[in-house]
């Protein structure tokens, strides 16, 4: 649109259809209205009716519920762009509580929950945005309730000096695995494709606890896409980790369902989380692996809780014996009561115990 002065106008301010007019500073400035897209992606609708949801279900509390609420709003004041305190409502707060726990999977709650103290923030030792992943690593995590959420955004030019509201939920609530948060495939599940190197991205993660819906201070990074860790510069050193997608072939009497073995960093404490099946009177199989499991001890005894598919439990001695030679690296697994055969067929193991040679 050209505007063009003309004495129509002069003094004159208001919205005609699509043509607004307004006096600047002396001047006649004619806008057109913004047109938005009628467009809704299926996040965005699941987003915007579990939003309405719980509004109309905020005018179904009784009095004395949202006044539980009322209180809550006075702990939760936000803190707005100036530094004062931004005024949070009842109702504010109760679609904010109610939001974060439904987002990780948890029912709505009629009574505010106790306000006892605040979510710690996010603190880790690196992070890795490489085009091959997205890694934490030395995530304390404050307890067993606190879940990761993660924003990122798509790749973005280098140049671009904020990026912040184009980050898009990566995951809803993780929790990490000894420390390490792998969040990879989450995002390429979400994005549809990998970091790209040389490429700027910004992240904003927090911990939420899932048991009362409160959240911690939103951490905030950007970063270059690129081989070494976003804090130290250190090259990522993959976990000491086995598991059953590693194995070609069994080669007696009996599968492996599943199996995840490996050594708790910086120590000798083995987690050990397998379903075995037996198939003949045998205590124990051998497999092929595909790669030499560096950093592993070549025998080591583990003695662990199992249960069996009868549901009965027992004590287990998982003895494992790692061999390798030029062209074969493999792994025996005895797993028994060591007076003969296990007693059942099938049972899973689940526990962390130190590794004995």
């Amino acid at each position: 649109m050209i505007a063009k002065p003309s004495i129509a106008f002069n003094d004159f301010a208001g919205t005609a259809k699509d043509v607004t007019a307004r006096n600047v500073g002396g001047r006649n400035v004619l806008s057109s209205r913004a047109q938005h897209s009628k467009k809704v992606t299926p996040a965005q609708a699941v987003s915007r009716n579990r939003l309405s949801k719980i509004s109309r279900s905020y005018k179904k509390l009784n009095s004395v519920q949202m006044s539980g609420w009322a209180t809550l709003a006075e702990h939760m004041k936000g803190i707005s762009t100036f530094g004062s305190a931004a005024e949070l409502t009842p109702h504010n707060a109760f679609i904010r509580i109610n939001s974060n726990l439904q987002m990780v999977g948890e029912p709505m709650k009629e009574e505010a929950p106790l306000y006892t103290v605040d979510v710690p923030e996010v603190l880790y030792e690196d992070l890795w945005i490489s085009p091959d992943m997205i890694v934490f690593t030395g995530l304390e995590q404050p307890s067993e309730s606190h879940v990761l959420v993660f924003k990122m955004t798509p790749a973005l030019s280098p140049g671009v000096s904020s990026g912040w509201g184009k980050t898009v939920i990566i995951t809803p609530g993780m929790a990490p695995d000894w420390g390490d948060a792998d969040i990879t495939a989450l995002y390429t599940s979400v994005i549809g494709v990998a970091p790209e190197a040389g490429k700027k991205y910004f992240c904003e993660f927090y911990w939420l606890d899932k048991n009362t819906g409160f959240t911690g201070e939103s951490m905030a990074l950007s970063a270059i896409c690129k081989d070494s860790s976003t804090a130290y510069q250190k090259e990522y050193v993959p976990r000491v980790q086995f598991k059953v997608d590693e194995s070609n072939t069994v080669q007696n009497d009996g599968y492996m369902e599943d199996m995840d073995i490996e050594m708790i960093p910086g120590s000798v404490i083995v987690s050990n989380n397998s379903k075995v099946h037996y198939t003949d009177i045998v205590s124990g199989m051998s497999m092929v692996i595909k790669r030499k499991m560096d950093g592993f001890p070549n025998a080591f005894r583990v003695l662990n809780p199992s249960r069996g598919l009868d549901d009965k439990y027992r004590i287990s001695l998982i003895e494992n014996y790692i061999s390798y030679d030029k062209y074969r690296h493999e792994i025996s697994i005895s797993s028994s009561t060591r007076g003969g055969h296990y007693g059942v067929d099938d049972y899973e193991v689940f526990s962390t115990a130190i590794a004995a040679k």
